[in-house]
């Protein structure tokens, strides 16, 4: 007596997106270099539907491709969520820089205002701006020096300060001031130069 033992055929597009999708899912939660998942899942995906419509054609397996599809499809899930929150971020970034006021304008609506301000009859060295983000110049002899800036939020760490440029006139006193939103969070005077600081978070 004998028996015939039959074994569906083999569904390798099936396997083949099995193994990719399950390697981009892993590499889809890792920063920076979940980007490699991008092609991973999207031929895994490719891959598995086309192995499950030939499994209906051939009889063959689908189990794998159909596991495939599901974790293609959560990591291309996980991939979009990345550029989601990516994106979210510079954006979030963009708007809590410090940026120049120009002239006669006003800050957009929801910005805070920063202004810098200095008096002295003495040409000085300049350096103003965020911690991360410094300007230099040479402000010629005035009596105000004044830049205003605007920001969305966040914290920020401000500074200003102003050095003779000629360092034996002791006679001219120097005065830096910074103010957010209409309110002064340093000031200082002296001779000999000024620094003004202020950590501010909104």
């Amino acid at each position: 007596m004998s028996h015939n033992i039959t074994t569906a055929p083999r569904n390798g597009l099936g396997t083949a997106g099995f193994v990719l999708g399950l390697v981009g899912l892993v590499f889809s939660f890792i920063p920076l270099i979940g980007v490699v998942a991008w092609p991973l899942v999207i031929i895994g995906l490719v891959l598995s539907l086309v192995g499950i419509a030939r499994a209906r054609k051939t009889a063959a397996s689908k189990g794998l491709a159909i596991a495939g599809t599901v974790l293609s499809a959560i990591g291309l899930l996980v991939c979009i969520a990345w550029v989601g929150a990516v994106g979210k971020a510079v954006d979030e970034a963009q708007r809590n820089e410090l940026k120049p006021v120009a002239s006669g304008q006003s800050p957009a609506a929801g910005q805070h205002t920063v202004v810098f301000e200095l008096t002295t009859d003495q040409a000085v060295n300049v350096q103003y701006g965020d911690l991360a983000d410094q300007r230099t110049l040479v402000a010629d002899p005035t009596q105000e020096w004044r830049q205003e800036f605007s920001f969305g939020g966040g914290s920020h760490h401000l500074m200003l300060s102003a050095t003779p440029v000629d360092n034996s006139d002791l006679t001219s006193t120097i005065t830096c001031s910074i103010t957010v939103d209409g309110e002064t969070v340093a000031k200082q005077s002296n001779p000999l130069g000024v620094w003004c600081n202020a950590d501010v978070r909104k």
